[in-house]
């Protein structure tokens, strides 16, 4: 792994611990391993089905972005996702992206360029949750406290871009490649030509749409079912506990802290999960400090076992030397 990438994983694990730590000042541990005895398990059991069911969904998305010349297969494809997620768990500097776009090369010959321009796209309608988060505002009751202010205004701004550049691209590609290419021009050669590399497949892999509606509103649709199905994995956690809460105020919070690891995070979300449960369930929803703290220390112990089981798997499956290559610091761009 380069030096600056280390750098950026230990910086952002130690913010992690002090997050962390900062949080368990505020929680009483013994009354939080009390909660946790109380787990019934086949909420648990249904929450896993819809967490599965959910990146499934979302893996489906991408193989409809996937030339099928390459003729990968849907398994493969959630397969190959996993492996991503995992990755990108453990180091969040964005790697498992161009880590399935390295798989698709080496499993199937896809160049790599050409594989990242349907992960950024796929990755771009993620965005649309930020949507539905905006449509469900005026039927909850929701204290704004300062911190969800600035994550829904941060939010709001990346929908608009990347709208704003999805029509334009559908419209005019190379001009939208101009525009954003020029707003990278002030960094260094090397880097601005890779980047003008990866800004050039993002714009036009969303250009595919000007020809294809019905695949634009294929992914949009199974946009919206995968973050159902998320916001169903959550309530169903609220259920275990025997906490009753709105389905709707489930998916509003759930879909924020999903769209919140768009923000830099520390390696598999430590403490910033804790903090974002209580800005956004206690603070805005008035749920007790108690309930939000087992409820999402359960869900991160809970999907931090899935996303590791399910890496390792696929990872085996897929070729286990990729996290051997990563750390080493080899490019997977060629």
């Amino acid at each position: 792994m380069k030096r600056k990438n280390i750098i950026s994983l230990i910086l952002g694990l130690l913010l992690g611990i002090v997050l962390l730590l900062l949080w368990l000042r505020f929680v009483d541990i013994t009354e939080l391993a009390s909660r946790m005895k109380e787990v019934k398990l086949t909420p648990v059991i249904l929450s896993l089905v819809c967490y599965l069911l959910a990146y499934f969904i979302r893996s489906f998305r991408w193989y409809l972005l996937i030339p099928k010349e390459v003729n990968v297969g849907i398994l493969r494809t959630w397969l190959i996702s996993l492996s991503g997620n995992f990755i990108n768990y453990l180091i969040p500097i964005r790697a498992g992206e161009l880590a399935k776009a390295w798989l698709l090369k080496r499993q199937r010959g896809l160049p790599v360029m050409q594989g990242l321009s349907g992960i950024f796209v796929d990755k771009s309608f993620d965005t649309i949750g930020i949507l539905v988060v905006l449509l469900l505002l005026p039927f909850l009751k929701v204290r704004f406290s300062g911190g969800m202010l600035g994550l829904l205004g941060i939010l709001v701004i990346v929908f608009a871009v990347s709208f704003l550049v999805l029509i334009l691209a559908i419209r005019n590609s190379g001009k939208v490649s101009r525009i954003l290419q020029a707003l990278f021009s002030w960094l260094p050669k090397r880097v601005k030509t890779k980047t003008d590399g990866y800004i050039e497949a993002f714009v036009q892999g969303m250009a595919t749409f000007r020809h294809q509606p019905s695949k634009l509103l294929a992914a949009m649709g199974l946009t919206a079912l995968g973050l159902v199905f998320d916001g169903l994995y959550f309530w169903l956690v609220f259920v275990a506990f025997g906490i009753t809460y709105p389905f709707a105020m489930v998916l509003f919070g759930y879909t924020l802290i999903n769209l919140s690891y768009a923000l830099p995070q520390p390696p598999a979300q430590l403490g910033s999960n804790e903090w974002m449960m209580i800005i956004i369930f206690s603070a805005g929803f008035g749920l007790t400090k108690p309930d939000a703290s087992a409820v999402m220390a359960f869900a991160h112990i809970f999907t931090a076992a899935v996303i590791v089981l399910t890496g390792i798997i696929s990872l085996g499956i897929n070729g286990g030397q990729l996290l051997s290559k990563i750390f080493k610091g080899e490019t997977l761009d060629e």
